[in-house]
């Protein structure tokens, strides 16, 4: 599956990027789907901050393979 971002504008849809030339010669089909334009493109960096934490003991070894260890 190929997924392309196009603006609809004075009746025609303009992609951002030109098609894949593989596609050159074969039927495909089309599904529009409106997206919000309020909602940023890309990741924030920092944006997860302080929603994911370790264990203190995070690097102990575990006690189911202690018989593993020797």
């Amino acid at each position: 599956m190929i997924v392309l971002t196009a603006t609809y504008k004075d009746g025609q849809i303009v992609l951002e990027q030109p098609l894949p030339l593989n596609l050159e010669g074969k039927r495909f089909q089309v599904f529009m789907q409106e997206l919000d334009q309020n909602k940023p493109n890309r990741r924030e960096p920092g944006s997860a901050k302080g929603q994911i934490w370790m264990a203190p003991d995070f690097n102990e070894p575990l006690e189911d393979f202690e018989a593993y260890y020797s």
